[in-house]
């Protein structure tokens, strides 16, 4: 498993895949990228090795436009989830809120107060995600995606693919998008045990769970909050592309409230040319390109 930060505006990937003595077929997942997915030329420009694209979203549009039974059932699901959704927001709002008045007055983590708010922002985190499971778990009971004739034939093309590949490129793009393509077609499962290098919004995905997050929105601080399960192969662990331009960084208030939420799971923040490596994703990137957040809100860069 190979993590990395955003390839842009310098990429590193070349010479990742280089080190780790990656010279035949690799197998690329772009799905984030949506309507351009197939705009590959320039990974294929930098790579020598033959790239297979997945074609993952695309491959979803065409089941939307031929199985309109399958997609109004999907359709279906993810307008209850925005429903959901809506309500989770509200709640994560309202119990963020609290919990970072009680921080700004105490500035204590022993507090018992703070800590009884910090567990609730994980309890109110915890409720969305079985809500999210129980729609997922209702869709595929109910409409039986992997068992579609379409969907069937595109996981065994896709299959196929990975099969005459060494390894597995992830890029980044609408990490929504990217995560919920991958779960429809059974890749939480067709991508156990193959050789992974991932990026940006890629990295994201592999988490047990993926959180969204952005301090300068066009209508203000927003709210972090987890989009869903990730894949779960870089478990307790969260990965955040772009933090250092998406976070305020020098708000150790804000970081303390987040890293405590989020404990006991690592947080790392990914820039471009951060790179961690194999089962305990040892950091061997650029210095200070990736960083790990503290329990007192301040972050240590690596690779120094």
């Amino acid at each position: 498993m190979v993590v990395l930060g955003p390839e842009r505006p310098d990429p590193i990937l070349p010479e990742v895949l280089e080190r780790h003595g990656i010279r035949g077929a690799v197998a690329l997942i772009s799905a984030g990228w949506r309507q351009d997915e197939a705009r590959d030329e320039p990974l294929r420009s930098a790579l020598p090795m033959a790239i297979h694209n997945l074609n993952i979203y695309q491959a979803f549009t065409e089941i939307e436009r031929l199985a309109p039974d399958l997609t109004s059932a999907y359709t279906r699901k993810q307008a209850a989830l925005q429903a959901k959704r809506t309500l989770y927001h509200d709640a994560i709002r309202a119990a963020l809120s609290g919990c970072q008045k009680l921080w700004a007055d105490r500035k204590d983590p022993e507090c018992p107060w703070f800590q009884q708010s910090i567990r609730h922002l994980q309890e109110v985190d915890n409720l969305w995600l079985e809500e999210a499971d129980r729609l997922h778990r209702q869709f595929e009971e109910e409409a039986r995606p992997l068992r579609h004739r379409m969907v069937r034939a595109e996981m065994a093309r896709m299959l196929d693919i990975l099969r005459g590949c060494e390894a597995v490129l992830i890029a980044g793009g609408h990490v929504g998008v990217l995560r919920n393509r991958l779960f429809f077609f059974g890749m939480n499962q067709l991508l156990v045990g193959r050789r992974i290098f991932a990026w940006s919004g890629g990295a994201m995905v592999l988490c047990s769970r993926i959180l969204l997050y952005h301090d300068f929105t066009p209508y203000g601080v927003g709210s972090p909050e987890i989009l869903d399960r990730g894949l779960g192969l870089c478990p307790d662990t969260f990965f955040l592309a772009h933090a250092r331009t998406r976070l305020k960084i020098e708000d150790r208030d804000s970081l303390t409230v987040l890293r405590a939420r989020l404990a006991p799971a690592r947080v790392i923040g990914l820039e471009n040319g951060a790179v961690f490596e194999g089962e305990d994703l040892a950091y061997t990137g650029r210095p200070e390109a990736g960083f790990a957040f503290n329990a007192d809100g301040s972050t240590a860069v690596l690779g120094r």
